[in-house]
């Protein structure tokens, strides 16, 4: 009798042992970051904690999903560009485990707050070689996706920029789609460098499409691979004159005068142009960055803003 007992307590500590090792954490999921009550600007990172048994998670805006991130560590890039400035939104997250159980976290409540700006990307957000698809689209595709990422080897401020390769016969070009709907004065900024591993020309600007297979970019400056100069385009095309190295990172900066249609430039803070004429917003309200025509090759691009001024 009193080894039966000890083999029935021995087989109950067995089965009691299985239980602990089978079973799992109950699961569990919140917003980390923004937290309840802040401000929100730009694109941001909207983090989740989990428990560990989470294998994805769903990201809502106002119970709208824009993204879903199936590892850890869960988050995603939200445009708060899209919405208008000074309305607040809830933030929530759907987390779930591997035997299909859901739970839906408390909401967070943020305030959207960008003034003047209508648009800005440093693409520190974003996850090294993945596309910044928070507020970039492509239009053409030039190399291909697997060559146009950002890039966490090469950056003007931070860590990271927007490498975009493309080929000779088919530039690589990305947008940012913007309202410019009562747009009196505008002023874009950004940052460009061309490595001389893969020469190349580049471009800024707003772009419209004349075609399926061709579009011109307007108020814009290009990079010239041929001559090695910097040239504008309003209106009219012009040369600034000034030359442009491989190597080398520079700061852009276009002032545009919708009521005037005139354009201003200026290089690493030297006003280059001088109220040069300029096509009205209507023409073209994408704004784009794209490789030159003919010259394969790779261009990174950093701390892009779109100020209303």
């Amino acid at each position: 009798m009193e080894e039966y007992m000890k083999q029935s307590i021995l087989i109950a500590s067995l089965a009691s042992l299985l239980i602990l090792q089978c079973g799992e954490d109950p699961l569990e999921v919140r917003i980390t970051y923004p937290v309840e009550g802040s401000l929100t600007s730009g694109i941001i990172r909207v983090e989740a904690s989990t428990s560990d048994n989470a294998v994805r998670v769903v990201f809502y805006v106002d119970d709208i999903c824009i993204d879903t991130c199936t590892a850890a560590p869960f988050f995603c890039c939200w445009n708060t560009f899209l919405l208008a400035d000074s309305t607040e939104h809830f933030l929530s997250a759907t987390a779930c485990d591997r035997k299909g159980n859901e739970l839906c976290s408390d909401s967070v409540l943020v305030t959207v707050c960008n003034g003047d700006t209508l648009f800005a990307d440093d693409f520190e957000p974003y996850l090294p070689g993945a596309y910044p698809d928070a507020g970039w689209f492509e239009i053409w595709a030039g190399a291909g996706s697997n060559h146009t990422y950002v890039d966490a080897d090469v950056a003007h401020s931070g860590t990271q920029s927007f490498r975009l390769r493309g080929l000779g016969d088919w530039v690589r070009t990305d947008g940012v789609g913007l309202n410019l709907a009562d747009i009196q004065h505008l002023t874009y900024e950004l940052s460009l460098m061309i490595p001389s591993s893969y020469s190349a020309g580049a471009l800024v600007g707003f772009f419209t499409l004349l075609n399926p297979t061709c579009g011109m970019i307007y108020n814009g400056v290009m990079f010239e691979y041929a001559d090695g100069l910097i040239y504008v385009h309003g209106a009219v095309e012009d040369s600034t004159g000034q030359a442009w190295l491989y190597d080398t990172w520079y700061s852009v900066k276009v002032s545009l005068d919708y009521v005037g249609l005139l354009m201003n430039v200026w290089i690493d803070g030297v006003q280059v142009v001088f109220d040069l004429p300029a096509v009205p917003c209507e023409w073209a309200d994408t704004f784009a960055i794209a490789t030159e025509y003919g010259a394969p090759g790779i261009v990174h691009f950093d701390d892009v803003r779109i100020f209303e001024d």
